[in-house]
């Protein structure tokens, strides 16, 4: 068995150079506007560069972040309605007002899903009489008369099916594949049934999907008060009085498992470009599925039949005994529950807005800066808490740059992305649009969907980016207390945790999937950075989202009088979403690290190793596959800290002054993660191309290493010999593609002039 270190010389390189080099390169900036730099000291120039990084994030203003989070929560705004075509228009407006150089859209073709307004979707119950005894609700109960508006969108599963389905319940828990695998052992099936399942722990479609596979008819969803309203369920412990999610509260989404435009995957969906069939497109559900609240779930779980759940599959709906079923409670024989959805698909055209301040010295090196605007409801957390902190650090920005006294080094570029909760879609077909550019020239993606659930910081990370995130917070003033940092503040949190977390660093976990930066980290190689504020769970443990996810209770007054009174917190997330632009934007030489990105391949083989995958592979025939791409992936850890290391001579001995060699070593590390792609994408997701740091295929929300080990492996011991063996010829030939990754990304590192 092959056993890979962590070289001690890489744990100890660049730990104090990118504030360094962050600070000379907004001085360049900075100072070559004003004219004033060649009369200051060096001493001089470093103290005005701290004075100026500091001016920048004093300029976030609380005011203006509340007042573009009312203008973008005042009205429902779902993907291509006629709300978002006026927010549209007003964040390209305001770009140009701000002072951002040029200001343009990217419209393509979508295929979308609504529910029918005239014919609601809705769950029946009836008795044995076939008289109807309960009827579900498709719109939340009006808690405050301001939150009541007729557009607001009917609860619905976007693309999940229009159908009339009739049957028994299955209670599946959270749906996930070892919730069914649970139910087999129990000795219940699915077959013929219709599952209910409480939301959370996966993405929705996945639950749809898993469901479907194990022969369901329809899926039924709720949000369980044991994950949204953990003090109880009257009216004095949740919404309008607090952030948990009232009785009749229905989380909407998206069940398509894809990204992007459903009938052009892969290509952009230009005017004019090939548009497949429905029919032709997978991850798209086959059953009916229908969101609920808690409050119309306790209706059908209480007529439940059957042997009571295991003790973990409880939730904390009043007055239920949760039971498996199939069938109903002895006093409710004969009754049955119909499920009837009406969903409609339809063509709609939808905008990005990109927003370009140019770059002074490498005006084709871009660092980009993106949000969402559609929303399910008000989407006061989702996404507009993110757009309204992205819209005050493009004010910031923007105002220096029509002032005159500052440009970047490189261009930055906003980008408000379209009918993202569809499924990741503006982003995708931009991706897919500018594919070349971002591949050549895309430095790193700064995504913020969210901005603040609660206080505090949950971030991600490509690797190689983590020293951007901790040099941040290091600079940002903690909300709770101006005397400290927010690193300082977050450092003694972490301490606390159930699970102690002595290092920042890691907290940083690698990228899930779930917004807008899935498709440059996964599918183009642009490594990116993802944060929000989180729901304290010291305080309140166990949440795997936020209460009003989705909902109609997402509103502005949820997030004023409750969550972030006063925007501290938005401020925080706008300074370090502007601390980590300033910091890609300016510095001469990229703070790219490498040490973090061995660290986490590192985990990667631990992990692999702990769930004895070695030995699997080696009872399979793929064990000597598996110990060539080990010790590929040793000459790759050596190929960086070489790398590393004369990068650092070369900045030591001015070398890195001449701009061609900078811009050389400077393309070498920004492109590092191009060479991780496989242009066929992982096993059985060619749309997926990372293939080292990519979402897991059973859960889009989580991210993992070597995600193509894992596909290839899961469930291998279930299949017939015949397919058994064809099954580790794929693990052998994945083997091989990561074992020429790694020789190919060590010789991309190479600094001698060969090929």
């Amino acid at each position: 068995m092959t056993v890979l270190h962590l070289d001690k010389r890489l744990v100890a390189l660049f730990t104090g150079g990118a504030a360094v080099i962050f600070i000379l390169g907004i001085l360049i900036g900075y100072l070559g506007s004003s004219g004033e730099g060649d009369q200051l000291p060096r001493s001089a120039r470093a103290v005005r560069d701290k004075d100026f990084v500091a001016s920048v994030l004093d300029a976030v203003d609380t005011e203006k972040i509340r007042n573009n989070l009312e203008i973008l929560s005042k009205e429902p705004h779902i993907a291509a309605s006629k709300r978002d075509s006026y927010l549209t228009q007003w964040v390209k407006d305001s770009w140009t007002q701000y002072g951002v150089d040029s200001v343009s859209l990217a419209t393509y073709d979508y295929l979308l899903s609504y529910p029918d307004a005239a014919n609601p979707n809705k769950i029946y119950l009836y008795d044995q009489d076939n008289v109807k005894q309960f009827e579900s609700k498709h719109q939340e109960d009006v808690l405050r008369p301001e939150d009541a508006h007729d557009n607001f969108i009917h609860a619905f599963n976007a693309y999940a099916p229009a159908g009339d389905v009739t049957g028994e319940l299955i209670y599946v828990n959270y749906g996930r594949i070892e919730d069914i695998q649970r139910l087999e052992k129990l000795g219940v099936s699915l077959k013929g049934k219709i599952a209910i399942s409480r939301y959370g722990k996966i993405f929705r479609g996945n639950r749809l999907s898993n469901c479907e596979d194990a022969g369901a008819i329809g899926v039924i969803m709720f949000s369980d008060p044991a994950d949204v309203a953990v003090n109880g369920v009257e009216p004095k412990d949740v919404y309008p009085n607090t952030f948990f999610l009232p009785p009749s509260g229905v989380q909407r989404g998206s069940t398509f498992i894809g990204s992007g435009d459903p009938l052009s995957p892969s290509w952009p969906s230009v005017p004019g470009a090939y548009r497949q069939t429905y029919n032709q497109t997978e991850g798209l559900p086959r059953i009916p599925a229908q969101p609920i609240g808690y409050g119309d779930a306790q209706k059908l779980l209480q007529v439940m039949g059957g042997e009571n759940v295991p003790e973990d599959w409880k939730g904390k709906v009043p007055g239920v005994t949760y039971r498996l079923g199939p069938g109903f409670s002895e006093d409710h024989q004969g009754w049955k529950v119909r499920l009837v959805v009406n969903n409609v698909l339809a063509e709609k055209e939808d905008s990005n807005v990109l927003g370009l301040i140019r770059g002074a010295e490498e005006p084709d090196r871009y660092v980009l800066i993106s949000n969402h605007r559609d929303a399910w409801g008000y989407g006061a957390i989702d996404p507009s808490s993110g757009t309204c902190a992205m819209m005050e650090v493009a004010r910031v920005l923007g105002n220096l740059v029509k002032s005159g006294k500052w440009r970047p080094r490189r261009s930055i570029l906003f980008a408000s992305f379209s009918t993202e909760e569809y499924g990741l879609m503006g982003s995708n077909e931009w991706v897919y649009d500018k594919i070349h550019k971002l591949m050549s020239k895309a430095v790193a993606i700064i995504n913020v969907d969210i901005c603040v659930k609660g206080p505090i910081l949950d971030p991600e990370a490509s690797p190689i980016l983590k020293e951007v995130f901790i040099e941040a917070i290091k600079e940002v003033p903690y909300n709770g207390d101006p005397s400290k940092s927010y690193y300082e503040f977050f450092q003694e949190y972490l301490k606390n945790e159930a699970k102690p977390i002595y290092n920042v660093e890691d907290k940083i976990k690698i990228m899930g999937s779930g917004s807008d930066h899935a498709p440059f980290a996964f599918y183009a190689g642009v490594p990116a950075l993802k944060f929000d504020f989180e729901i304290d769970r010291q305080k309140y443990p166990g949440f795997s989202s936020y209460p009003m996810y989705h909902t109609g209770f997402e509103t502005f007054y949820l997030m004023d009088e409750i969550i972030d009174p006063g925007f501290a917190i938005h401020k925080t997330c706008s300074q370090i979403n502007s601390h980590m632009a300033l910091n890609l934007a300016e510095s001469p030489v990229l703070p790219f690290t490498t040490r973090h990105l061995i660290a986490e391949l590192q985990k990667g083989v631990d992990t692999l190793e702990k769930n004895n995958v070695s030995k699997t592979l080696k009872d399979n025939g793929a064990g000597e596959a598996y110990d060539r791409m080990l010790e590929s992936l040793e000459n790759f850890k050596t190929a960086t800290i070489k790398w590393t290391e004369v990068r650092d001579t070369m900045k030591a001995d001015g070398t890195l002054d001449n701009p061609l060699r900078l811009r050389e070593m400077n393309d070498q590390i920004m492109n590092l993660e191009r060479t991780f792609l496989l242009p066929q994408g992982l096993p059985g997701r060619p749309g997926i191309r990372n293939a080292l740091f990519s979402p897991a295929k059973f859960n889009a929300y989580g991210g993992a290493a070597f995600p193509g080990i894992s596909d290839l492996l899961f469930e291998w011991e279930k299949l017939e010999e015949k397919n058994r063996v064809l099954r580790f010829e794929e693990v052998k030939k994945h083997l091989s593609d990561l074992m020429i990754i790694f020789r190919q990304a060590a010789s991309w590192l190479s600094t001698e002039y060969d090929i």
